[in-house]
């Protein structure tokens, strides 16, 4: 799909939607640039913030996929999500971050989450995972009209919620994939109801092992031992499931981390060294042909 009707937005002005001041700001060190694309089939749009090297390219980039929080104004301040410790990190290493904030998160907007499975005794994961993959893909759609951007090398990385819409878009099989880097992916998590025992994870698994047949490119599961949100039985339970399906890849888990409840590695400064040592480890195993 060609998106012809891209609207760049100015860098520096507020974007609507409760825009707080961090997010009225860019980077120019990051060449930070942010934009407003459509979602094809739905009548809404979303921001993307995107990240470049120095450079004239073209770069391997990736399309980096938020989390969900528990509460609806916590989803509403995400913002941009400027999760700036990891996006530093890739760019160092010579690649573009392209970030969408999905729709009903943060500076996107909209009266509700569209990847909302629904509550727990009815959790619908599917319509979720179908629903944020409408957003991504649509960015990828974006990702491949950029000169600077190498469609042929790309991945999709996310953290939490969006670590599942990752793996869930990867089934679609977008064509320049290489692999999915999945930090503490699933859905239904919430430490204080639940600690370590997400809603419906055998629902989840399930799901998991029916997509798999569909994802060609090697994904890395990555948690924390003592992730409130995931336990180790179930981080167990779905990357279990995922292979039984047929799905490729390795799952790592990291000792007990301090910060976050055990489910932000990712997007902690802290977590750097833990994260980026698997990443180059899981490119060597599985033979994805990129820098790192």
């Amino acid at each position: 799909m060609k998106l012809l009707a891209v609207f760049a937005l100015v860098v520096g002005l507020g974007l609507g939607h409760g825009a707080d001041a961090r997010d009225a700001k860019v980077d120019a060190s990051l060449r930070e640039a942010v934009h407003r694309l459509p979602v094809a089939g739905t009548e809404a749009s979303i921001v993307v913030t995107s990240y470049r090297p120095r450079g004239a390219g073209p770069f391997p980039w990736i399309v980096l996929s938020h989390g969900t929080a528990v509460t609806p104004e916590a989803n509403r301040a995400i913002g941009r999500y400027r999760s700036l410790s990891p996006i530093r990190e890739w760019v160092k290493r010579g690649y573009a971050v392209v970030v969408p904030v999905r729709r009903g998160y943060g500076e996107s907007g909209g009266a509700k989450l569209a990847d909302d499975y629904g509550g727990c005794r009815k959790a619908d994961f599917r319509r979720a995972g179908e629903a944020a993959a409408l957003d991504l893909l649509a960015t990828v759609d974006w990702a491949r009209t950029q000169r600077d951007l190498d469609a042929r090398r790309w991945l999709l990385v996310g953290q939490s919620s969006g670590g599942f819409a990752s793996i869930y878009a990867a089934s679609k099989r977008p064509d320049g994939l290489l692999a999915v880097l999945a930090f503490a992916p699933g859905r239904g998590g919430d430490p204080a109801a639940r600690p370590g025992e997400p809603c419906a994870s055998d629902r989840m698994a399930t799901l998991l092992a029916s997509i798999a047949p569909q994802i060609s490119v090697p994904v890395l599961w990555f948690y924390a031992e003592n992730d409130e949100y995931i336990a180790p039985r179930v981080q167990k339970l779905w990357f279990g499931a995922f292979r039984s399906g047929g799905g490729r890849g390795d799952l790592v888990v990291v000792p007990p981390f301090p910060e976050r409840f055990g489910h932000g590695v990712f997007p902690a400064p802290a977590g750097l060294p833990l994260w980026t040592a698997e990443v180059k480890k899981f490119f060597r195993a599985q033979g994805v042909n990129l820098p790192f």
